[in-house]
């Protein structure tokens, strides 16, 4: 576990995170950005950018490289893991990732697009059969069967992880390149379309057969947003924030394409900015 309490802990690194962290910075907090994407891939691959203010026929990865380096010249924490669980405390924030523990005082979150849309009994079987983290939970499946449906390469790692564990691993890999597995793990090119069970995980159904397995591991680049941070109030798909980008949790703050629409690189910059000035009178409040 992390010893420092970091002032802001801001969840994404592309262009809203990096602008919150760059002015939390220039305030003189301390700043941790979880990024285990690449600074938003996404933005990188737009092959001219022409409507950013200042920044005229830019590549997309020429831009966020730019907002990189001007972010990190002001020596942000840069910690490349995904968090998986954010737990509210007495004024403080507990954040786990599938290896640490870090602690901070507000949170933003800008992990930008995620695409919520569930499995049918993803919901109703979270913590009791279905996982996010292997490394967090693989522990209470040891010798029996399980599936890991996996969205990127790092459900290889975890998958790996689970076959020192478990009787059986199934891995169901969702992206185009060919995985690289242990041989003894169970490769299966089938679309997952449903969990169920009685109490606990009892079946994985995919759209050619179905699986008995007692635990589901999914690995998404990014998990549901109100699954890593329950009781997060949301408007339809995304997270709903007041006009200071405060969400419902006190604390809590919100930037970037995971509050709404309009899915923009200046909307993004100027909601990162709002955000941490937001967080930072809320922490000013607090030390009064």
């Amino acid at each position: 576990m992390s010893k420092e309490i970091f002032d802001v802990a801001i969840i994404g690194g592309g262009p809203a995170g990096l602008s919150a962290a760059l002015t939390g910075r220039i305030r003189n907090k301390s700043v941790a950005i979880f990024e285990h994407m690449d600074h938003s891939k996404k933005l990188q691959k737009a092959h001219i950018v022409d409507n950013y203010l200042g920044m005229p026929q830019v590549t997309g990865n020429g831009m966020m490289q730019q907002f990189i380096s001007h972010c990190m010249a002001h020596n942000p924490t840069v910690i490349k893991e995904k968090v998986v669980n954010i737990f509210p405390g007495d004024h403080i924030f507990t954040l786990l990732t599938p290896g640490n523990t870090y602690e901070a005082r507000t949170v933003i979150i800008a992990t930008g697009v995620v695409a919520t849309t569930l499995f049918s009994g993803e919901k109703d079987f979270l913590g009791r059969g279905v996982s996010y983290c292997a490394t967090c939970d693989g522990m209470m499946y040891r010798g029996k069967d399980v599936a890991v449906i996996s969205y990127s390469e790092e459900g290889e790692h975890e998958a790996d992880y689970l076959q020192e564990l478990c009787r059986t691993v199934y891995y169901l890999p969702q992206y185009k390149d060919i995985p690289s597995i242990r041989s003894d793990i169970k490769l299966i090119h089938d679309k997952p379309k449903a969990i169920t069970g009685d109490v606990v995980v009892e079946n994985l159904v995919m759209t050619k057969e179905s699986l008995n397995v007692h635990g589901v591991f999914i690995i998404r680049q990014s998990d549901p947003v109100e699954n890593v941070l329950p009781g997060l109030e949301l408007e339809g798909e995304v997270i709903k924030v007041n006009r200071d980008m405060s969400t419902n949790i006190p604390g809590v703050f919100a930037a970037g394409d995971c509050t709404g629409r309009p899915w923009q690189i200046a909307k993004a910059t100027g909601e990162g900015l709002t955000a941490v000035l937001s967080a930072i009178n809320y922490l000013g409040k607090k030390d009064k």
